[in-house]
């Protein structure tokens, strides 16, 4: 994957440099011929014509996949650029031309480039590659930038055309070479491929708050370009003056995202996504507020400048990290529409915003007082973009979940199950307890009962104490089967037989139909320990029989025990518990503790976890046991214990994921992870899960999966 990590740099180096040099030339040439004033309609017309054009846009994409349809639309671009040149920009129908081929179908390209990217890598390649893409775009952005400046003070404007024509040629090749690299099962089978339809935000309410985030953020920059653009005009009054001027703001722009870009991993690893999207509504809302208080030229260059900045660095590094877990066919319906769509939609409320307010100004004779209320209508869009923002982490989280239940539909990797009561040699591992509880049992009735003087004559349930405790097979067979309705004493005795292998079962059998009514006896049991291991180990099982808060609890103090075989018990019978009884819960501070305390051993003692006894699949077919397979009965336990608070399904697949070899769900299962547990737990898991030998997505070798590389996605910017 190395190889294509290059290709999507470089591709991604010459889009960017057409993007920066076209933004500097779309500008130069509509002020050059037309009035800053009629930049709202401009902007309006062509988010219209956007909007109508993204149907068929996504519709090609949906049918032809990006690979296909991206590179031709990168080269009917720069047959574009060719005939403006031929018919001269300075002309006015020519600049609207221009503005609407920059403004709408480089938004189409640079829409499909990344969803081509984002269907190449998993969660984590993607984490771990968009960094060296992100900083080769901005390489090509800054060298698209100067090339444009140096170019109006060498040749004709006009000349600009033929270099981002040019542009467009070489990226054409570079997105077709990448098509290439995608395996053929990655296309979408003819009647699988459902058009866009508005109702799936009904079904993926993330796509609803990304969907505003994008209109408002977008809406909120077409105020602040209008400012920029408008004093740019008034400022420089050649057209070579203004593409100057433009291309060295761009320049400038681009070496300060490229400084950005360096705190963007870091950013994304320690706040997560919502609060490094929010950096843009952030800091868009600051700017403007001192924009308010000095109404200057220089203000406005600062308030675009940083809206830019952060929008190329930061804001797109996460959002495009938001559209990485989707499912291909998911993200060709949406993701055109968010990025193009939802963008266009923005400009134009932006542009009516603008022109309103404009209009109402000249009518009441206030133009004086525009400026102040278009920077007060940025700053109340900015609160609202760092209140959607917040949302995301969670949102985000949702979507991961979400399809990594999906994957839980799949065939689960079949593993031969132990049977019946296997005896091996084991060496009991020893854990720091948790603090015990005040309430907690202690010493047990048993060894009352066990104290107390036999009169076997004097009462029939005597007697049967006596033939349970006599030790002969037959004799406790018998009495065993004659128990309808044991008293304690008796109970306390079955409970004993717990530790003789040939009377387990039948003792097992009586108990869990009158453990309702001996909790507490099972219960001290479970937690004394002078209770024999054999004992210990399978009261869980019965305890998992009875859907009370009282059992919860009780298995909660033996995950206390010092025997790894009693706490993963106590795991599989509060996992069948909760899986039967939906009205039962458990404290999900506690069970990452617990899950934190399992993990805090050497990478020894983490492997030589064994059970004596075997595991029943009948507790939970196709389950997590599926999942983990009998060599992996560590992490079985500590995901057991997870799903117990998360969503089962999602941590399922999860654990199949951390065990598979297929990179997509290794890296889909990693992002969950990373996205859920504590650092330092997150930290200790790292460190003793290996990952199974594969290609890895991410261009690096498959080795022993330490906290994945959170890295710089790719940047772009409006």
């Amino acid at each position: 994957m190395q190889s294509v990590t290059r290709v999507a740099m470089a591709t991604a180096g010459l889009m960017l440099a057409h993007l920066w040099a076209a933004k500097a030339v779309r500008s130069a040439v509509f002020l050059s011929a037309w009035d800053a004033r009629n930049l709202p309609a401009m902007t309006f017309a062509t988010a219209i014509a956007v909007v109508a054009t993204v149907p068929l846009w996504s519709k090609l994409l949906e049918r032809f996949e990006p690979r296909r349809v991206v590179p031709v639309g990168f080269l009917i671009s720069a047959a574009a650029h060719v005939v403006e040149w031929r018919l001269s920009a300075s002309t006015p129908w020519v600049a609207v031309l221009v503005y609407m081929h920059i403004a709408g179908l480089g938004a189409l390209l640079l829409s499909g480039f990344w969803s081509l990217v984002s269907e190449i890598f998993d969660p984590q390649g993607a984490r771990a590659s968009y960094g060296r893409i992100a900083a080769a775009g901005t390489v090509g952005g800054l060298l698209g930038g100067v090339a444009v400046e140096r170019m109006s003070t060498m040749a004709p404007a006009d000349s600009a055309l033929l270099l981002l024509a040019g542009l467009h040629v070489t990226a054409a090749l570079g997105v077709a070479s990448l098509g290439r690299t995608l395996p053929p099962s990655t296309r979408l089978a003819e009647a699988s491929r459902p058009a866009f339809e508005l109702n799936i935000f009904n079904a993926s309410p993330h796509l609803k708050t990304i969907a505003l985030l994008v209109s408002l953020s977008t809406a909120s920059a077409f105020v602040a370009e209008y400012l920029f653009q408008a004093g740019g005009q008034a400022a420089y009054g050649t057209r070579a003056e203004r593409q100057q001027f433009f291309a060295r703001f761009y320049v400038a722009v681009g070496i300060a995202t490229s400084l950005a870009q360096t705190l963007t991993g870091r950013l994304v690893h320690r706040f997560g996504l919502g609060r490094t999207i929010s950096t843009l509504p952030g800091g868009l809302g600051l700017t403007s507020g001192i924009a308010l208080v000095f109404r200057v030229f220089p203000m406005f260059v600062l308030m675009r400048g940083v809206e830019s900045v952060l929008r190329g660095s930061l804001f797109r590094s996460a959002y495009e990290l938001l559209f990485v877990p989707m499912d291909p066919d998911e993200k060709r319906r949406t993701k055109t529409f968010l990025d193009v769509t939802c963008d266009r939609a923005g400009d134009a409320v932006g542009a009516l915003l603008v022109e309103s307010i404009l209009i109402v100004a000249a009518t009441t004779g206030l133009q004086t007082f525009s400026e102040q209320i278009l920077l007060a209508i940025t700053i109340i869009m900015a609160v609202g973009g760092l209140w959607l923002s917040r949302r995301l982490d969670r949102l985000y989280l949702g979507v991961v979940e979400r399809h990594l239940s999906k994957r839980a539909e799949e065939d689960p990797l079949v593993v031969p199950s132990e049977t019946g009561w296997t005896l091996i040699a084991v060496r009991p591992t020893t854990l720091e307890p948790l603090q015990q509880p005040p309430d907690a049992p202690t010493k047990t009735s048993r060894t009352v009962v066990a104290a107390m003087p036999l009169k076997r004559d004097e009462d029939p349930r005597l007697r049967s104490l006596a033939e349970l405790r006599s030790g002969d097979r037959h004799r406790v067979e018998a009495a065993l089967a004659r128990l309808t309705k044991p008293d304690r004493m008796q109970v306390a005795q079955v409970i004993t037989l717990l530790a003789w292998d040939d009377m387990a079962q039948p003792a097992r059998m009586v108990l869990e139909k009158h453990a309702g009514a001996n909790i507490g006896l099972l219960i001290d049991a479970l937690v004394d320990p002078d209770s024999d291991f054999a004992v210990r180990r399978r009261v869980p099982r019965i305890l998992g029989t009875v859907g009370s808060p009282r059992a919860i609890e009780g298995l909660l103090w033996g995950l206390d025990d010092t025997r790894f075989e009693v706490r993963y018990q106590c795991a599989r019978a509060i996992d069948r518990l909760l899986r039967t009884h939906e009205q039962l819960r458990v404290d999900p501070d506690t069970i990452l503790r617990l899950v934190d305390r399992e993990l805090s051993v050497s990478p020894q003692v983490w492997k030589g976890h064994r059970l004596i006894d075997g595991v029943e699949r009948d507790d939970d077919p196709g389950g997590i046991e599926a999942a983990a397979g009998a060599a992996a009965r560590n992490l079985e336990h500590v995901f057991r214990l997870l799903g117990a608070i998360w969503p089962r399904d999602a941590v399922h697949v999860a654990l199949r994921g951390l065990q598979s070899t297929d990179a997509g769900l290794w890296g889909l299962a990693v992002e969950y992870l990373n996205s859920r547990l504590p650092e330092g737990t997150r930290m200790k898991l790292w460190a003793l899960v290996e990952r199974p030998v594969a290609a890895s997505s991410s261009g690096e070798a498959p080795s022993r999966s330490g906290p994945p590389r959170s890295t710089t996605p790719p940047s772009g910017s409006r």
